[in-house]
């Protein structure tokens, strides 16, 4: 059988593809969006069932424009938003509102929890990365805090996208690449780190609430009959363990190869960039995320990206074609314009409280123009910051993937690419979450290696963006005259 189910439940909404393997190509689709629970001190949430009605609205709208035989689809693979706090009790009900990747309300007991850990050497030394605020550390000892009675009932811990398979299979479990985001999982040795499990709950709750591990090309079990019946499949169809989002885009995009990166543009902004090298002494703001068994994903993450450019877009008022018509005809630099995006807070640099700036403004350049595109070159300068650090740790880039709402505008795409001074690659796909979650599902079906699927499955338009040298060798003071001015307004060393 050649068709596959991908899912990717994202922080706006859930994504349903049906991949046909034989046709290389996605057959159908569908999509709803979530409510989000937002509050000024950084608390983001989400009602757990509101990915399942999400899910089920998506699943149902992909199948009903499906024209084969339903019970041909062979397996279902998940993608997830990363670092969000599920728990279940004992009967495995959902016991609070789960706690997102966004969520910068638990700033200061991340703060705490890094301390008690010996600062971020300890934490690095325990679990081979650093703890950004919005690892699900934070959310466990924020519970605990606020929240004791539900704190003690625990009896399961899990992601976001470990709630979906849970939905699908009734088994609860999570793969490498999810638990490397939770700060509680060594990174280097692939196993729970019991020592930071001790530091962050010594009564034994979480550790006994921990989900088994998976690793990528294991089936979790089959779709649960009731579930099979309401969507018309097969009792047979597997299940993926799948991976977190940042995991599943990057195989998803072909980002399984030593010097290929994929940055994507969404909410956030992210930087994942293949290594086969084991990962040491990395600089405590990148974080280290299992990728496959073995292999790991460098990854770069800014709180703001496309929430930068909707912020300038709502205030004067632009549909995004006019936003990016804008947008193309300005010149680098902004005329000395310069935004730092920090609107929902940061965490890399880690800066959980800060707001936005706008900066260099005169009489002379105080535009629409101009701010427009400072918000863009805003989020490339951020995400650049952050590949330096990787660069010195001996990780470079040839070639990019980008992907994310972003990845629609081309003027972004070129600075980005001239920035960064990278050839960029646009995917036909656009869903690489859901189409990574996809070839998960082909791979425990075992269709082929997983690289191989990747090579089959994965195809790019054929528009290259290329660096413009001119733009490049501009950028070079640009940049570092706004990272100067960054590290001033925000006191950084």
């Amino acid at each position: 059988m050649s068709f596959f189910i991908g899912i990717d439940c994202g922080t706006q909404g859930t994504k349903v593809i049906i991949y046909d393997a034989v046709k290389r190509q996605i057959v159908s689709s569908g999509s709803a969006r979530h409510k989000l629970i937002s509050q000024n001190d950084g608390l983001r949430e989400q009602e757990p069932r509101w990915w399942i009605i999400a899910l089920d609205i998506a699943m149902k709208k992909a199948l009903a424009s499906f024209y084969e035989n339903k019970k041909l689809i062979s397996a279902i693979g998940v993608s997830g938003q990363q670092h969000g706090l599920v728990v279940l009790d004992k009967e495995r009900t959902v016991l609070y509102n789960a706690k997102l990747w966004n969520d910068t309300s638990t700033a200061l007991e991340n703060d705490i929890l890094v301390e008690q850990a010996g600062g971020i050497s300890g934490v690095i030394k325990k679990i081979g990365t650093a703890i950004p605020v919005g690892y699900t550390a934070s959310k466990l000892i924020w519970l605990k805090r606020y929240k004791p009675q539900i704190f003690s009932q625990i009896a399961y811990v899990m992601n976001p996208k470990d709630f979906i398979n849970f939905y699908l299979t009734g088994v609860i479990c999570t793969d490498f690449g999810s638990a490397s985001g939770t700060g509680f999982f060594n990174v280097l040795k692939k196993e729970w780190s019991q020592q930071m499990l001790d530091v962050i709950d010594p009564s034994g709750v979480l550790t006994a609430a921990l989900p088994t591990l998976f690793s990528e090309d294991a089936p979790i079990g089959y779709i649960r009959p009731e579930i099979a019946k309401k969507y018309g499949l097969s009792k047979t169809c597997k299940v993926s363990i799948g991976s977190g989002d940042n995991m599943a885009a990057a195989i998803g995009t072909g980002c399984i190869k030593n010097g290929v990166g994929t940055i994507t543009l969404g909410t956030s902004g992210v930087l994942s960039i293949f290594t086969d090298k084991t990962p040491v002494r990395y600089p405590s703001i990148v974080q280290i995320q299992n990728l496959l068994s073995k292999s790991w994903i460098p990854t770069i993450c800014t709180m703001n990206a496309t929430s930068t450019t909707t912020c300038v877009q709502s205030l004067f008022g632009l549909d995004i074609e006019t936003f990016d018509r804008k947008l193309k005809k300005t010149t680098p630099g902004a005329n000395g314009v310069s935004i730092f995006p920090f609107f929902n807070g940061e965490r890399m640099p880690p800066l959980p409280c800060a707001k936005g700036i706008i900066a260099g403004l005169a009489c002379s350049n105080f535009t629409q123009d101009n701010i427009i595109r400072a918000s863009a070159e805003a989020v490339a300068f951020c995400l650049k910051w952050g590949y330096s650090l990787l660069k010195k740790k001996g990780i470079n880039l040839y070639q990019m993937s980008i992907v994310g709402g972003g990845s629609n505008s081309m003027p972004w795409q070129q600075i980005i690419s001239d920035v960064f001074n990278v050839e960029l690659v646009s995917p036909a796909n656009k869903e690489a979450g859901a189409l990574g979650a996809a070839i998960l599902a082909m791979n425990i079906c075992k269709e082929e290696e997983l690289s191989t699927l990747c090579d089959i499955h994965i195809r790019f338009t054929k528009q290259k963006i290329k660096p413009k040298k001119e733009h490049v060798f501009l950028y070079e003071d640009i940049y570092n005259d706004y990272i100067e001015s960054r590290n001033f307004f925000y006191k950084l060393k």
